[in-house]
């Protein structure tokens, strides 16, 4: 289960959102099971849901939750980056209350980024995890986030960011904005050494 959850990088969810789709299918059903299914249920063990529970929503066992894993994997492999079988993936981490997931309790946020400096410092460090040698996920966990509270919150603060800029000063808001991120992303390669 660790590996799919490190295949919910944010990185993954953020870019599979911003690129043009192309017209591709999406994977067929394995054991009764959808692709948006599936990547729903991913979505919601990323999210600490408990794997037996999420499992249990879609009727079926580990075993077969394991083989599923391994059919859709390897189509994630094989996907295009800007299709759809990568948007799909990418939009449940935003939204795991997809398709069966619907009828169940919803998943919540708790608002962790109370301010742009807590969001400014998240996203520094997210920018600096490439030439730190650490993946996105090894990020949130440090700031103890889910990929999709990690989502919600960059939704909130983006749309911010977009009110701000609207505005007659925006070009000074949005610089300071970049200014923030970019400083916090120095610090956490001088911590580093790098």
């Amino acid at each position: 289960m660790r590996a799919i959850t490190l295949l919910c990088l944010s990185f993954l969810f953020s870019t599979s959102l911003t690129l043009p789709v192309l017209a591709e299918p999406l994977p067929a059903p394995v054991n009764g099971v959808t692709f948006e299914e599936w990547a729903s249920a991913n979505g919601r063990i990323a999210n600490e849901q408990n794997p037996k529970d999420v499992i249990a929503v879609l009727d079926i066992d580990e075993r077969t939750f394991e083989q599923i894993n391994l059919s859709f994997i390897e189509a994630l492999k094989n996907a295009d980056t800007a299709g759809d079988t990568m948007r799909a993936y990418g939009e449940a981490f935003g939204d795991p209350n997809r398709g069966r997931f619907s009828k169940t309790e919803k998943v919540q946020i708790e608002g962790k980024l109370a301010t742009f400096d807590d969001y400014a410092r998240l996203q520094g460090h997210m920018e600096a995890s490439g030439e730190l040698g650490i993946t996105p996920q090894q990020v949130l966990d440090e700031h103890n986030l889910t990929p999709y509270e990690y989502a919600e919150e960059s939704k909130r603060w983006m749309g911010r960011l977009v009110v701000e800029a609207s505005k007659e000063h925006g070009a000074d808001a949005t610089a300071k904005w970049h200014e923030a991120i970019f400083a916090y992303k120095a610090e956490y390669l001088k911590k580093r050494g790098k």
